[in-house]
């Protein structure tokens, strides 16, 4: 069984990810962590890039300038496409190989996704589980997480599909938005059901 964990900026995905794995006993991939590496000089991810980007977003050292090609990213939609034409079908086949190799040896895998819907991936998985927290606390987290002035993070959610459009497509909805024992208390109660419909 491979469950996609998904939800919108600052409602507490990686958390979550890591509970669910945690608690399942099972392996977590994180889809923006495989984006990371596939930025990396030697990597086809890397080589795709310059041969789309040439040297645009290259520094003296040969490493991708993540400060500038991200400000791009926000500012112009065509950048985000070409990046994401890039990097999404490598990470998707990385993730769709771990998922053959989870199911062969009968186990679960959790991959946390960002862009799940975004990316229309949400087919690819046999559970997908939304992080809800309502809008205007999400835009208070990330906030006081990373500093980040409000209207970009406007700018983000609004380049995303609705929170609330997420949860008409959700298996499991894991509401992120009161205490941390309740949060632990709505997973403990989700993996024990996904424990039992894995062995069926």
């Amino acid at each position: 069984m491979n469950i996609a964990v998904t939800g919108g900026l600052g409602t507490g995905k990686s958390t979550v990810s890591r509970i669910i794995a945690a608690d399942l006993a099972t392996e977590l991939i994180d889809a923006d962590q495989l984006c990371r590496e596939q930025m990396l000089p030697g990597t086809e991810g890397y080589a795709e890039f310059r041969r789309v980007f040439n040297e645009r977003y290259i520094q003296s050292d040969g490493i991708i300038d993540r400060v500038q090609l991200r400000e791009a990213v926000f500012a112009y939609p065509s950048i985000r496409n070409r990046l994401e034409n890039i990097l999404h079908p490598i990470v998707r086949r990385q993730i769709a190989a771990r998922g053959r190799i989870s199911s062969t040896h009968g186990k679960i895998l959790v991959v946390e996704v960002p862009l799940l819907y975004e990316a229309g991936w949400q087919d690819a998985f046999d559970i997908c589980v939304v992080v809800y927290v309502p809008e205007q606390l999400c835009i208070q987290r990330v906030v006081m997480r990373d500093g980040m002035p409000v209207e970009q993070i406007r700018q983000i959610l609004n380049a995303q599909v609705p929170i609330k459009k997420k949860l008409d497509y959700a298996d499991f909805i894991v509401d992120n938005s009161g205490t941390f024992v309740s949060t632990v208390h709505q997973i403990a109660w989700m993996s024990k059901k996904l424990r039992v419909d894995s062995t069926e």
